[in-house]
Order: structure tokens, then C-alpha cells, then sequence
């Protein structure tokens, strides 16, 4: 099956909920890969099945019977596909990888702050040069993180696929225990509440001036 065939019976899994068809195409154009995740499932499950090695898909079953359906799937390649069940919050922190992952797709739960939680135990995997594929951009809560990838060094935008956005991995930032003045979201502080620490420098680097307090 050629890649517009393989998008499009991706397209037909629970079409009120699939990923656009640009943006299965723009993962599928990106491949192949070796070793891929996701967190949800769904007609992403399907496309990443028929371009990565090894793909595990952190998901529930769901009222939709979503795993179960999948696995009756023609399209989808169950040898190389692994379900870890449970919600994302308590499967990532206990899951153990063994590789370094090409691709990363964040489309699990949207409830503040799961997405950012996703983020946090996924991104590390990433190998450099590797994306991070964020999807659902129309929630505010995926669209926060976002906002803070797109200030982030350590990745670049490359494309908006209607609501999905593709980030490639292009560096490692060495943070530390808490490397939060590395960041570009924290490039600046909040002048709100900044104001006074700004003014007590300025005035403590000045040999006349006096402190504040």
C-alpha cells in the first residue's frame, strides 16, 4: 500500500476524532523511522505502524474500545506496535526505554497540565534531530505548550499541519537541577513583580546609591 492509501484508511479510524490528513501525511513523509511513541491512539497508530520498526502508543481503551478496535485493523502492523495502558501520568513515569526515539506524538489526554506532564517524560527520548509532533493546537492547554516550544532553543518549528505542529529536535539544553533562566519562555521576568529585584540590582552595582528595602 502506497502512502496516499495508508493515510487515507488511517483517515477512516473514528473520523470524528482523526488527525488531519496533512498532518499524517506530514508524518508519514519524515519517515521511515526505527523506534517511535505516541501518546493516544487512534489513525496516527495505523500510519506510524507502517513507517517505524517499533512504535509503542500510550493509550486507553476508553468507552470507544479504541486499542481493541485498533488491533482488528487490516492496516495496522500489530508486530510492531506495543500498547502500554493506563493513563499517560502513571504509565510514562514507570516506563523504562532502551532507545533513543525518532518521532514523538503528543495526542493523549488535553486536561491541563497532562500535556506538559507528557512533555517532560517524553522529550528526553528524543534523539537529537528527532520531532516532536504536537497535535491539537485549537485546546489551550496543548496551544500553552506550544507557546513554549516555540521559544524553546533546543527545538525548531518546521511546519503547522492545520492543528498539528512539527518540532525537530535540534540541541540539548543543560539545565541542571533547575535550569529555569535557559529556558526562552524565561528569558524575561514578569516586570509586574520583577520590578523591584531589576531597580535593588541597579542600585547596588551603584556606589552611592542606597539599598532598598
Amino acid at each position: 500500500m502506497d502512502d496516499t492509501g495508508i493515510v487515507a484508511q488511517a483517515c477512516t479510524f473514528h473520523p470524528w476524532d482523526a488527525m488531519a490528513p496533512t498532518a499524517l501525511s506530514a508524518i508519514m513523509k519524515r519517515g521511515p523511522f526505527r523506534v517511535t511513541a505516541e501518546t493516544g491512539c487512534g489513525g496516527s497508530t495505523i500510519v506510524l505502524s507502517q513507517t517505524s520498526d517499533r512504535h509503542t502508543a500510550f493509550a486507553i481503551e476508553g468507552a470507544d474500545r479504541t486499542i481493541t478496535e485498533l488491533r482488528g485493523r487490516a492496516g495496522l502492523r500489530k508486530e510492531r506496535v506495543v500498547f502500554v495502558e493506563g493513563e499517560t501520568k502513571d504509565t510514562l513515569p514507570r516506563y523504562s526505554f532502551e532507545d533513543k526515539l525518532d518521532l514523538v506524538l503528543l495526542d493523549g489526554p488535553h486536561a491541563y497540565p497532562l500535556p506538559q506532564i507528557e512533555f517532560a517524560y517524553l522529550f528526553p527520548h528524543i534523539r537529537q534531530g528527532g520531532w516532536l509532533v504536537l497535535d491539537d493546537l485549537q485546546i489551550p492547554s496543548v496551544y500553552e505548550l506550544f507557546g513554549f516550544l516555540r521559544k524553546e532553543p533546543s527545538v525548531a518549528l518546521e511546519e503547522v499541519a492545520v492543528r498539528t505542529a512539527f518540532f525537530r529536535r535540534t540541541g540539548a539544553v543543560e539545565a541542571g537541577p533547575d535550569g529555569w533562566p535557559l529556558q526562552g519562555m524565561n528569558r524575561r521576568t514578569i516586570w509586574r513583580y520583577s520590578w523591584r529585584d531589576r531597580l535593588r540590582v541597579l542600585v547596588r552595582r551603584s556606589p552611592h546609591g542606597p539599598l532598598l528595602r
